[in-house]
């Protein structure tokens, strides 16, 4: 199926599926199954700690990768994007840095994205960030 198209099925599919108080979680899951599409294998979903939770961590040869949602029906408080702030952009490297010290995996690149699904236009958007947090 053409990635275009997928993602109009992926939308199409999200909008009729739940409960409206199921947004977010349901934005999740849209999110996993774009990246699974786009060739990342899923590590886990909502990893938790006492210290807050990992979207989607995921991996792609030999990158790890911890992905925070972000999904807005309306632009009243601007875009998707837009609500990653410097204080959860600490918090998320203080949570990558604990589900590094049980993985078990081999870690090759690490790196912090973000996947912004935008509905607030008669066309849902989803546009993938790479790279937007640094450690350092």
């Amino acid at each position: 199926m053409a990635p275009v198209r997928y993602i109009a099925e992926l939308f199409a599919r999200f909008a009729r599926s739940g409960n409206p108080k199921d947004f977010g979680r349901r934005a999740e899951k849209l999110a996993e199954e774009y990246l699974r599409f786009k060739g990342y294998r899923i590590l886990c979903r909502n990893w938790r700690t006492r210290f807050g939770e990992i979207d989607l961590v995921v991996q792609k040869d030999d990158t790890l990768v911890f992905v925070e949602v972000k999904a807005r029906r309306s632009r009243r408080k601007g875009r998707p994007e837009e609500a990653l702030t410097p204080a959860k952009k600490t918090r998320l490297l203080t949570l990558a840095r604990c589900y590094l010290s049980s993985f078990k995996g081999r870690v090759g690149r690490v790196r912090f994205d973000v996947l912004a699904l935008d509905f607030s236009g008669k066309i849902p958007d989803i546009r993938h960030f790479e790279g937007v947090i640094e450690d350092g």
